[in-house]
């Protein structure tokens, strides 16, 4: 006759199995992980590293560029080598702005910046370029960079392009002329999720299970992307709140007061300064900053207008050179999304750009 287990000996072979599983599990996990994931996300689940992909961490701005990533140079831009001392006989041309500027989908040779430099160095000398576009800044990170990382490199023409990414903080509840209502002050993502890479970094199998096929047990993918984790996500608001939020005219007055503080620290330098609207076409509008909704689009295509006439005038009683690349969106077939151009949208705008400049330099 078989004799029954006591409950002390069922509990514990109930505890060995569990642990047989576990272990097994992670085994299993661990392979899993090593055939299937790049080193690169790995590296991403596991660490609090100072950058991620194209971006890296800094200490005044939510993130700036990488650069040690493929087509960064050394000072953190995009494109060619530059030296921190600008060598002599040479000029340089800085572009300011976001995405559009960076060129994403595009290499760094088709991006706006490079194209406009290859024409001025056809006529007017040798020239550097200094692309400063950053994906998902606004016009307030722009003007913190322009003083401490372009400036420095002493440009003598600075083209400025913003407006698109505006219409976020514009639109976003709880609004602060520092749009801290948008971006969550002293974001880093180098500490996103740091709870959860602890556990990563022993155990692959709650890797998995916290993050493969999904989000679960408090995973958050989104704080994970620099352009993304630093937004105040609980102040998004719906379409029918971001309309009405639009037509609040305060809400125009941190980007012009960045515009107007941009051209000023470049005119007391002696530099030329040149203004670009936004060309932006809502019927092919691609975005997660705000909820879903074919009502948005034309919501959002009539802010940027208001930013494109801030950008004229503020450019006009300034002094300033404006070039209406906004008249783009007449070429449906540039644009990649509703403002991301095509190599040839690129050179189109750089080709606009590069006929304000040459005018002027022929008139010194």
């Amino acid at each position: 006759m078989k004799s029954k287990l006591s409950a002390a000996q069922r509990a514990s072979l109930f505890l060995l199995s569990l642990c047989v599983t576990l272990v097994v599990g992670e085994v299993a996990a661990r392979i899993w992980v090593a055939v299937r994931w790049p080193a690169e996300r790995i590296e991403q689940l596991t660490t609090h590293a100072a950058v991620r992909g194209r971006f890296a961490s800094h200490p005044y701005l939510p993130f700036v560029l990488n650069p040690a990533f493929a087509g960064h140079n050394a000072l953190g831009f995009r494109g060619a080598d530059l030296a921190p001392q600008k060598p002599e006989g040479v000029r340089r041309v800085a572009c300011v702005g976001a995405s559009t500027t960076y060129g994403l989908d595009v290499t760094a040779e088709e991006a706006n910046p490079a194209q406009l430099g290859t024409l001025l160095g056809r006529e007017h000398g040798r020239w550097e370029v200094i692309n400063a576009g950053v994906p998902g800044w606004v016009s307030s990170e722009s003007l913190v960079d322009l003083e401490l990382r372009v400036l420095p490199l002493q440009p003598d023409v600075v083209v400025i392009l913003q407006g698109r990414n505006e219409v976020f903080p514009q639109a976003y509840h709880g609004f602060e002329p520092d749009y801290t209502h948008f971006r969550r002050a002293g974001f880093s993502f180098s500490v996103s999720n740091y709870a959860h890479k602890e556990l990563f970094g022993w155990s692959r199998l709650v890797m998995l299970a916290c993050t493969l096929r999904g989000e679960r047990f408090g995973w958050s993918e989104r704080a994970e992307h620099p352009l993304y984790g630093g937004i105040v996500w609980e102040n998004r608001p719906t379409t029918a709140d971001a309309a009405r939020n639009l037509q609040d005219p305060a809400r125009l007055a941190p980007l012009r007061s960045n515009l107007e503080s941009m051209i000023q620290l470049c005119r007391a330098r002696g530099i030329l300064v040149v203004v670009c609207t936004m060309a932006f076409r809502p019927d092919k509008l691609a975005m997660d900053e705000l909820e879903p909704d074919p009502e948005v689009a034309p919501i959002l295509g009539q802010q940027v207008e208001r930013n494109n006439e801030l950008a004229r005038e503020v450019a006009e009683r300034l002094g300033a050179q404006l070039v209406e690349t906004a008249r783009l969106v007449e070429r449906p077939e540039l644009f990649r999304d509703d403002c991301h151009l095509t190599p040839e949208g690129h050179q189109l705008f750089a080709q606009m750009v590069y006929e304000q400049i040459a005018a002027l330099l022929e008139r010194r």
